[in-house]
């Protein structure tokens, strides 16, 4: 078993397609958000995270998606980006 379990489903996201193709779809956009959180909820953070951030575009969104993913396949498996993570909790929350 993989100390982590999510550092190779990042991989999968970014690499092998062609970027924008690939990342405009819906279904990679979901793909990469369950991703985020899915790696967020095995990492031991202390105090949480805010919440409170000003919501981000559908670009925005996508270029940090593909960027945490990115830092994510590469090894920076701790690496946190506290507004993306507001915005996907913020929107899945309604």
């Amino acid at each position: 078993m993989s100390q982590q379990p999510f550092a190779g489903r990042a991989a999968d996201l970014v690499t092998g397609h062609p970027p924008l193709e690939h990342a405009d779809s819906e279904d990679w956009e979901r793909a990469a958000e369950d991703c985020v959180l899915s790696r967020l909820r095995s990492m031991r953070l202390i105090g949480g995270l805010p919440r409170h951030k000003t919501p981000l575009g559908p670009q925005e969104r996508i270029e940090r998606l593909k960027c945490l993913l990115r830092l994510w396949a590469n090894g920076c498996t701790c690496t946190v980006d506290e507004d993306l993570v507001a915005d996907i909790v913020n929107r899945r929350k309604r």
